[in-house]
């Protein structure tokens, strides 16, 4: 018998262009090859991060497989319950069909005789003429893919997803053409897209592995703290002579999903970004024929299709990494494409801006290296995280797989002490919702009365979702790297960063005696709950949103000693010194120059570790100016630096003399050189 191991799990995760919306791109059959489900197109242009869908018909034909109308194989009169349809059907008990103006709610099937409820809905009974073409509509609990695939070329598909549909909305009692969704959508779908019912994953087997994207992970990590729900379960107390001073009933409160991953060994700067902002990635070296995009709207963020002219487009081909920067300079992303067909271009994961008509697109040169920098954003991105587990006999069938959307970082720390590697945590990650691979629960009793008896032992569990498992051999993938096209990458192979590679200059002067450091980042995000509709069984965060940013840090610093008077008048005097730290504490930050509004400028520092060239990650306070160099009331405010708030000289056992800094700082920015071309 096999257990499930803690050495047999992964996290990966991927960054989401809308809150909640996981980007996979999956296809999927009903019922095999054969479809009976409505097959209607969506009603407008929706964004990423759509809860609802709007169709274009509530009722859309019912067909098969082949994409042929399913008609009544006969006459239907008034009281007929057992309605004969074509062959290849696959209609399910439950499914309400419509011949003409009535509907009919189906309660059995034999191969083609239907057996029904007429007049459902309060739709009138009435007579129906042979080879009256049957319509239907989705349902609470089917799961749709929005999105057009026809066929394997890039130009014939555009983005696509699963989702579950958990309720529709009602008006005066009738139902109409809008869904709820079980979770946001991740990518933007365009008026007239395709909806299909779907029952199982499947499609292009081909195309699907090359469409998941949740395949980066943090680092190296030994512990999950996993957000699974948080049912607040309450027990109410009714006045009962019955209730003996129990409570008399049990009622679902609200729900909450909340983890963390500690101690991650930093690789390289994935996941470095999500606590602060957006990450803009350079290359070193591009080729110097520019070619345009051509999208009249633009490209959307989370897209994975786009669509390019200019006399070079065919200097590009599957393989190649691009450049895609707007023409000011700015937004600035690298990606792989995967597919080539005429001018349209598959991307190996979803942009994380979005971009103008015309913006450029640049050939990454071979052998370029990558400049990431990371800076500060009001509205964070969010993550999902997909974990997944094996059985010790690693039998595909029992695979675990959960899967977090929304995630917003609440915290993070970096840290290093001395002897030791760079690391970091994702705390507080409050998540939106969950869905995982668990279909049915266990059936305990057959009969009423017996515990787990009823209707939903046969229902889908809540939360249970169609998605692809994320597997050891898809980290990476599609081709994170530059290596060829398609190639699966699998665990990154670089060196941590070390602490013996580290350096952390004060006020410009290197502190050559640092024995450890923390930097923490707390974004105090607050989850909200909203009146709206999630299904009954889902009663987490509407959203999350980003509260006040806060920025600490704390050293240990080991100085020697220093001459009184040479250390305060000598312009070339060191500064690394006991004296100099009391110096800047009793300062306060307040250096009396510039503007008598802000003299509380702070200093600066720069915390660098650098495994080789062009392989380093800096962290520059301030982040977007030189602190006590305002020359603007905007400036001035950019520029403050780093405050201490406490650093006592204290005479204790230490030897040598150590101080133990605790600061305050305002913003920062994030450099990262490396040979990583995408950064989620």
């Amino acid at each position: 018998m096999g257990v499930y191991r803690s050495d047999q799990a992964q996290l990966t995760f991927a960054a989401e262009a809308a809150q909640g919306g996981d980007p996979e791109m999956v296809e999927g059959d009903r019922n095999g090859t054969s479809g009976s489900g409505p097959s209607p197109t969506l009603s407008g242009a929706h964004s990423a991060g759509s809860r609802t869908i709007t169709l274009s018909a509530e009722f859309t034909a019912l067909k098969n497989g082949a994409g042929t109308a399913i008609l009544a194989a006969e006459p239907i009169d008034i009281s007929e319950t057992a309605v004969d349809v074509d062959t290849n059907h696959a209609i399910t008990a439950g499914r309400i069909i419509k011949a003409d103006n009535e509907e009919m709610l189906v309660t059995g099937v034999s191969t083609d005789t239907l057996t029904v409820t007429r007049g459902h809905n309060s739709t009138t009974v009435a007579t129906h003429s042979d080879d009256v073409a049957l319509t239907t509509k989705f349902l609470p609990g089917d799961f749709i893919r929005s999105g057009t695939i026809a066929g394997t070329a890039a130009n014939t598909v555009v983005e696509h997803e699963v989702r579950r549909i958990e309720a529709m909305t009602s008006v005066g009692g009738n139902s109409t053409n809008s869904f709820t969704l079980d979770r946001p959508t991740a990518f933007f779908h365009g008026n007239n897209e395709e909806v299909k019912e779907i029952s199982a994953i499947g499609g292009d087997a081909t195309r699907n592995d090359n469409d998941k994207f949740l395949t980066f992970i943090p680092g190296i990590y030994e512990t999950i703290d996993t957000p699974d729900p948080e049912m607040s379960i309450e027990g109410r107390r009714f006045l009962s002579t019955q209730s003996k001073r129990n409570f008399s009933v049990a009622y679902s409160g609200q729900q909450s999903l909340t983890g963390s991953v500690s101690g991650i060994i930093l690789l390289n700067g994935w996941a470095l970004r999500f606590p602060i902002g957006s990450v803009t990635t350079t290359p070193s070296a591009t080729a110097t024929d520019t070619i345009l995009l051509n999208q009249s709207a633009g490209a959307k963020k989370g897209d994975v299709y786009i669509t390019c002219d200019g006399a070079h487009v065919s200097q590009l081909a599957a393989g190649d990494l691009i450049q895609i920067i707007e023409a000011d300079g700015t937004k600035s992303e690298v990606r792989k494409i995967i597919t080539d067909t005429s001018d349209t271009f598959k991307l190996n994961y979803p942009l994380q801006f979005d971009h103008a008509d015309d913006a450029v697109i640049n050939e990454v040169s071979s052998g370029a290296t990558y400049t990431h920098v990371i800076e500060e954003q009001v509205d964070l991105d969010t993550v999902s995280w997909h974990v997944h587990m094996k059985d010790s006999t690693e039998t595909a069938a029992k695979n675990f797989d959960r899967r977090y959307v929304g995630g917003m970082i609440g915290s993070s720390t970096i840290a290093a002490e001395e002897g030791g590697m760079v690391t970091m945590s994702w705390d507080g990650v409050n998540f939106l919702n969950m869905v995982h691979n668990q279909a049915n629960q266990k059936t305990v009793g057959a009969a009423s009365g017996d515990d787990y008896y009823g209707a939903s032992v046969t229902a889908n569990m809540p939360r249970f979702g169609l998605m692809q498992a994320i597997d050891g051999d898809d980290v990476g993938a599609p081709s994170h790297n530059a290596a060829s096209a398609n190639d699966g990458t699998g665990y990154p192979n670089n060196q941590p960063y070390y602490f013996s590679e580290g350096t952390i200059k004060f006020f410009g002067q290197e502190f050559a005696r640092i024995r450890s450091f923390s930097l923490s980042i707390a974004n105090n995000e607050e989850p909200r709950y909203y009146l709206g509709k999630q299904g009954s069984r889902a009663r987490g965060p509407y959203e999350i949103k980003e509260g006040p940013r806060d920025y600490a840090m704390s050293a240990s610093v080991v100085l020697p000693d220093a001459d009184v008077n040479a250390n305060a008048t000598a312009a070339n005097a060191s500064q690394d010194s006991a004296l100099e730290l009391f110096r800047q504490l009793l300062l306060e930050g307040d250096y009396g120059a510039g503007g008598a509004a802000l003299h509380k400028r702070g200093f600066t520092a720069t915390i660098k570790f650098e495994r080789g060239t062009n392989d380093s990650i800096i962290i520059d306070i301030p982040g977007s100016s030189t602190a006590g160099s305002p020359t603007t009331t905007t400036s001035q405010l950019n520029s403050q630096g780093i405050f201490i708030n406490s650093a006592p000289h204290s005479v204790t056992g230490d030897n040598p003399f150590q101080v133990d800094l605790d600061m305050i700082f305002r913003s920062l920015k994030i450099t990262i050189e490396d040979s990583e071309p995408v950064y989620p």
